[in-house]
């Protein structure tokens, strides 16, 4: 895990409840991301919807090579468009979509890409400071803090959480490993041990 620069976590925890405020939901309600990217003027596409894509490049994309991607951002001027894999569940798609719109939105420099001799298009750079800041701000948007802190305290079950949220179970653990809540209530209730 690449160390995020001081107060950026409390910066994403405080925009998520301000797009939150925007789009009239509550930190317990489950955020769609497809509306925020709709707020913030994103489009999103999938691989069907690409112009004179051939079937058969799309079938491609979704299903015999749906595990090698997620999303890609594209950029042109002020406008983004996010290109989410089709093939996967929602919850990931939630996931991916959320994360392209943190690049967006933390005004990432996009990775530059090229194509190989042979037809496979590849990244030239990787930046993982860029990516763990994504990734942060994806789960505070889909999964806030105060909504992590109220199902733990109510006893309320991962996979009930990640299904009240519109996320992966996967995705509802890592918040609440990374963001601390069970630590935080242990430590409310005494029974906290280091």
């Amino acid at each position: 895990m690449t160390e995020l620069r001081r107060g950026f976590k409390t910066w994403c925890e405080n925009t998520a409840r301000g797009y939150r405020r925007e789009l009239a939901l509550s930190p317990l309600s489950a955020l769609d991301p497809r509306a925020l990217a709709a707020h913030l003027g994103i489009l999103i596409w999938t691989p069907e919807d690409i112009p004179g894509l051939d079937p058969k490049c799309v079938e491609h994309l979704t299903v015999k090579a749906r595990d090698g991607w997620s999303a890609a951002t594209l950029r042109v001027g002020g406008d983004s468009l996010i290109i989410i894999n089709s093939g996967h569940p929602r919850t990931r798609q939630n996931n991916s979509i959320a994360h392209e719109i943190g690049h967006v939105v933390l005004r990432h420099e996009p990775a530059k890409m090229y194509v190989t001799p042979d037809g496979l298009m590849m990244m030239s750079e990787y930046n993982l400071v860029h990516e763990e800041e994504a990734t942060w701000f994806a789960g505070a948007v889909l999964v806030p803090r105060d909504a992590l802190l109220d199902f733990v305290k109510r006893g309320i079950d991962n996979t009930e959480a990640a299904k009240l949220m519109a996320v992966s179970v996967k995705l509802l653990e890592m918040r609440r490993r990374r963001t601390g809540v069970d630590v935080q209530l242990s430590r409310q209730r005494g029974t906290w041990a280091p």
